[in-house]
């Protein structure tokens, strides 16, 4: 059986090959030899294309032939019918499989990547590769590679995090938001990217570099050290830079919201991301009242609410149905449905 799978069958062996494939057994026998060969044969091909395409057409070169055999009489019918279903799934099983490989081999060159979401609540704490922690906001998400191999440790944000950076001098840690690049060594800091707002940097401790990366040229923005923030519109171009209390920064990681003199609208924004509730004002200047306060993430809507309007001297109105609020002052209350 072995000589016929290597063509080197005399006249008369081809005769008995004939004869003995007549019984079921000896096709379970040449069945199991042409799976040995081809085990062989795939196992050389190793990951080259070349070799594998090589190695393919070899087999369909060699399988044709036999079939021009039995078409000469030299085997019977059964090996005949047989012969062509082998050639066909053979030839099949390689092909396959040399895609296979093809995908494999690719697949080494292409990183694969994590998603984390947060769809809200306090920030959920995140382990990366290096041992790096990331604090996720609410409606915000983050992505990086399963496995920093790289020259860099890159992370691409969409939203707001705080990173406490595993130092690294060899390995520069690098925050993407959009066209904006934040990079440090070693530091935590609160990045605040979401799409359509200004980007904020806020340093906890050690020191961090934000550049810009749009349109193809690169543009120092800022350098950062413990206590200093920047809010920076990649649209107008505007950047500012004030102080901020660092202590502040790590209590938002453990969930603490502190609001420094923010404006309502933002407020409200800031509040649908982690309660999923709506809000609208029965007053064009209500949005841009400023307030201070505090509050923990885990806190009821309804009792941050309730501080919320002492200490911003409005009134508001919810509709359990459509999870609205509706904020007006006292002297608009008549609007307020």
């Amino acid at each position: 059986m072995k000589k016929f799978l290597d063509n080197q069958c005399t006249p008369e062996e081809l005769e008995q090959v004939d004869q003995l494939l007549q019984l079921p057994a000896y096709n379970e026998l040449l069945d199991k030899l042409i799976a040995e060969q081809t085990a062989d044969d795939w196992e050389n091909t190793g990951y080259a294309d070349e070799t594998l395409q090589s190695t393919v057409e070899q087999w369909k070169s060699q399988l044709n032939q036999r079939i021009a055999a039995t078409s000469q009489g030299k085997v019977g019918s059964i090996w005949k019918r047989n012969l062509r279903n082998i050639a066909a799934v053979s030839a099949g099983l390689l092909i396959i499989g040399g895609i296979s490989f093809l995908a494999l081999k690719k697949s080494k060159t292409e990183p694969t990547y994590v998603v984390q979401h947060n769809t809200g609540g306090a920030p959920v704490r995140h382990l990366l590769p290096d041992s790096t922690a990331v604090y996720l906001a609410a409606g915000s998400h983050i992505r990086y590679e399963i496995s920093f191999q790289g020259n860099t440790r890159e992370v691409f944000l969409d939203g707001e995090a705080f990173f406490d950076v595993r130092q690294d001098h060899q390995k520069p840690f690098i925050i993407q938001s959009g066209e904006v690049h934040t990079e440090v060594l070693g530091t935590s800091f609160r990045i605040t990217a979401f799409k359509g707002a200004p980007l904020q940097v806020a340093v906890a401790s050690g020191k961090v570099q934000v550049t810009d990366h749009q349109k193809g040229q690169s543009k120092k923005l800022a350098v950062l050290s413990k206590g200093r923030a920047m809010s920076y519109d990649p649209v107008s171009g505007s950047l500012e830079q004030q102080t901020t209390d660092p202590a502040t920064l790590q209590k938002w990681a453990a969930g603490e919201v502190s609001l420094e003199n923010q404006r309502l609208d933002r407020i409200t924004e800031e509040l649908h991301r982690i309660y999923g509730v709506h809000f609208r004002f029965n007053q064009s200047t209500l949005p841009l009242s400023r307030i201070s306060a505090a509050f923990s993430a885990t806190e009821p809507i309804a009792n941050v609410m309730e501080m919320l309007a002492y200490v911003g001297k409005f009134q508001y109105s919810y509709d359990n149905k459509k999870q609205l609020f509706t904020l007006y002052t006292k002297n608009n209350s008549m609007h307020a449905k």
